[in-house]
């Protein structure tokens, strides 16, 4: 039995569970990790003394293939034709010429032979992630347990596939992240609003909630957030629940075929057939179309007198494809069916159809209750979209990535992000009483739980700070010390005080900013703790009055996002290419995003890239020649490229940390592996040069009757010496129409030369 529960609750269930029935009757499973074909031959060959150098040799001599293992690739007759056509022909060279090495009668040979049969054998156990076995009674009488360094529950010595044969209760304790996120936005609307929902309140008709799924607005709503599933929504514009729950069942391989003739049923442009009149009772909320395994069994039983034992049956054998069990019903509903008064031709037809449906089909009240917490994640958005955004980030703070698309969500929809500051921020993502959503003290790498709950704790209960010296006075310096102060500071969490942040962290003297916050800190509080150990418990007759903090250069921009995205792992600020966006709107044709969506698509296409390069890392191969592999970022995600040979010759001199480039490619089918594309690079240049390569003029086209003094002013006025993009006119007069183009005065072309154009009304375009 399966049963999600939300990821942070999952333990306290198991804690129940063992409390109830004891810990002589639960148990977790144990799992065992076989060798595989590199281990196999690394233990082997410490065991043969094999110098280690040789070992490592052997190993990268394996076919670097997913589905290489020894057996298959020394098999008898020749490496196994299913993996030699999987793998691409560097593969099968590696193959060919590992088989040459296994049957040397040498060192080598030896163990590469000993290994193969050692291969598959059991190496080390585990335990199953989410498993739990329950029996009545001490659990030693029904199978044998060991114990793990890892649990302190028992661990069955039978594995998952055998406890089940033996016919214990097996419980899969999941923990679900949506719910979790659903419990924090609940949680958050109750401290923000004083509004207590009740997801299984939420009514399953409410028009905001089945609007937003209709615009397809559904990114971070559970299971109906990817593209093509948003594309559907929006043809299929669902106005019921049952829609939602159908469309969760059809998108997947197989039924997808038949969303647009749920879509064009829906909406009336398709006629709805029934193949018997008598199955529009089961087939109506689905236009016709069979989608459910229920619907399978309910229609057995009405066309054929199937039992509920044998329409249960029919979907057991339909699903997992048994065909003698399915042949024996098969003449059980065509027999049964034809008593019922239905003709032979339209029963096997209909059985055909279900043949062909059972190789994808999907159980109904799976679907409902994925449809139900999506409904739930799709009703806070659509009510409460600051606080679902919020929960929806905390949750999602260890995958970058995400952080960052999610981000972008919250600017599309509206929703301001704020940086963490000591005097608002909680220790998760929270909603401001501006609906902006803050930055979690937790989030900053360094400072850590405790540290944030002691300094949102005395916040609240002492008021907010005045600056870093009250903070350092008022809260636990064993709670919250030096380094988790410098990380704030780092962050932005002290900018609400109006000092640098490079004033905090920067040495000068021999003294950081922090340091004297720090020791004025333990001074502050050494002294109170005097004053009330005295007898009379009277105030210290000096007043310690605050350090000032050093005069010191605020950061670049650069340096700042860089050291931000150190400690919270993306840019909050803003984003080293936001200085470029108007190159990036014009002149990009692909997000690397948008690459890694279209993959095989792109093979033979011109791709013009920009972004930030974030790691560099320079090697020498084998040969002795030398390569570089860098990691290119823009505002979707990253990707990594290699240069090697020519390339790293060519584009060498542009590859440097932080540096901001403007890239043209080619889209070709990876060697590695032909289910990629590979970028091949044509061009690279600065991004602050992308301008002048990539834009040669701006014509604008005017009306002769328009020209007057006021509008040729201000087109001097946007003539920039430092220009590089020609200006040309295209001038319409009555009869006919002239081109100029200046010889003398140029634009610098950016994204505020282009609004001032769009201001003066005037019809421009590039090139």
């Amino acid at each position: 039995i399966d049963i999600d529960f939300d990821d942070e609750g999952r333990q306290s269930v198991i804690d129940y569970v063992v409390d109830k029935y004891g810990k002589k009757q639960v148990a977790q499973i144990i799992t065992y990790g076989s060798m595989a074909a590199r281990s196999s031959l690394k233990d082997v060959g410490r065991v043969m003394d094999v110098p280690l150098q040789e070992v490592n040799a052997i190993t990268k001599a394996f076919p670097d293939h997913l589905s290489a293992n020894l057996n298959k690739v020394l098999a008898p007759e020749g490496v196994q034709k299913k993996l030699k056509d999987a793998m691409n022909a560097e593969q099968n060279q590696a193959a060919e010429e590992f088989r040459v090495m296994a049957e040397q009668e040498d060192e080598i040979g030896q163990l590469i032979r000993t290994a193969m049969r050692l291969e598959g054998s059991v190496r080390n156990t585990g335990i199953h992630a989410c498993g739990v076995i329950i029996t009545p009674d001490d659990i030693t009488k029904y199978v044998p347990v060991t114990t793990a360094k890892d649990s302190d529950l028992l661990v069955t010595q039978y594995d998952n596939s055998v406890v089940e044969d033996a016919g214990l209760l097996k419980m899969d304790f999941l923990g679900l992240k949506t719910l979790t996120i659903i419990k924090d936005a609940v949680q958050i609307v109750k401290d923000r609003h004083g509004i207590t929902i009740v997801p299984d309140d939420i009514p399953l008709n409410d028009k905001k909630t089945l609007d937003l799924f209709a615009r397809g607005n559904t990114n971070g709503v559970f299971q109906f957030e990817s593209p093509g599933m948003q594309k559907h929504l929006k043809a299929l514009k669902p106005d019921k629940f049952e829609d939602l729950i159908a469309m969760n069942a059809l998108y997947r391989p197989g039924p997808m075929e038949y969303i647009k003739d749920f879509v064009e049923r829906k909406h009336g442009r398709q006629e709805i057939k029934y193949d018997l009149a008598d199955m529009e009772e089961y087939l109506q909320d689905t236009y016709g179309i069979t989608v459910y395994q229920e619907q399978v069994m309910l229609l057995s039983q009405k066309l054929a007198g199937f039992t509920k034992g044998q329409a249960d049956s029919l979907r057991k054998a339909m699903g997992k494809k048994k065909i003698e069990e399915m042949n024996k019903l098969f003449d059980l509903f065509i027999s049964q069916g034809t008593e019922k008064g239905h003709k032979e031709e339209t029963l096997k037809k209909v059985w055909k159809d279900w043949e062909a449906f059972a190789s994808y089909a999907f159980n109904k009240s799976h679907s409902t209750c994925y449809a139900y917490l999506a409904f739930h994640t799709g009703y806070l958005k659509a009510h409460y979209p600051a606080e679902f955004m919020a929960s929806v980030l905390t949750h999602n703070m260890n995958d970058i990535k995400k952080v960052s698309f999610f981000m972008d969500e919250c600017k599309w929809m509206g929703i301001e992000i704020l940086g963490p500051s000591a005097n608002e921020s909680e220790k998760k993502f929270s909603v401001n009483q501006e609906g902006a959503i803050r930055f979690g003290l937790a989030a900053i790498k360094g400072v850590g739980g405790s540290a944030a709950e002691e300094i949102i704790r005395e916040r609240k209960e002492n008021g907010v700070y005045a600056n870093v010296f009250d903070i350092c006075k008022r809260v636990s310096q064993r709670l919250v010390n030096k380094k988790s102060l410098e990380n704030l500071a780092i962050a932005g969490a002290f900018d609400d005080y109006g000092v640098n942040r490079s004033s905090y962290v920067t040495e000068v003297a021999g003294t950081k900013g922090i340091d004297l916050a720090v020791k004025f800190g333990a001074q502050a509080q050494s002294d109170e703790l005097n004053s009330q150990a005295s007898l009379f418990g009277e105030a210290s007759g000096v007043q310690l009055s605050e350090p000032e903090l050093p005069k010191v250069a605020e950061w670049t921009l650069m340096e700042r996002l860089q050291r931000e995205k150190e400690l919270v792992g993306i840019y909050i600020s803003g984003h080293p290419l936001n200085n470029f966006k108007f190159e990036i709107d014009h002149f990009t044709t692909h997000t690397l995003l948008a690459i890694e969506e279209e993959n095989l698509k792109l093979e033979g296409a011109e791709i013009k890239l920009a972004g930030l390069i974030t790691t560099v890392r320079d090697a020498v191969s084998k040969n002795g020649k030398p390569f570089c592999i860098f990691t290119l970022e823009d505002f979707s995600g990253t990707r990594e490229f290699a240069l090697f040979g020519e390339q790293y010759t060519t584009y060498k001199p542009w590859i440097e940390l932080n540096a901001q480039i403007f890239v043209v490619a080619k889209g070709e089918k990876s060697w590695r592996d032909p289910d990629k594309v590979d970028l091949r690079l044509q061009q690279m240049t600065f991004l602050e040069d992308a301008v002048s390569h990539q834009l040669k003029k701006v014509t604008i086209n005017i009306n002769a009757a328009d020209i007057n003094e006021e509008l040729m002013q201000s087109l001097f006025d946007l003539v920039d010496e430092r220009g590089k993009v020609g200006l040309a006119f295209k001038i319409k007069g009555k009869d006919q129409s002239l081109k100029a183009k200046s010889q003398r005065y140029k634009l610098q072309m950016d994204e505020i030369t282009k609004k001032k154009l769009e201001d003066l009304g005037l019809d421009f375009r590039f090139n």
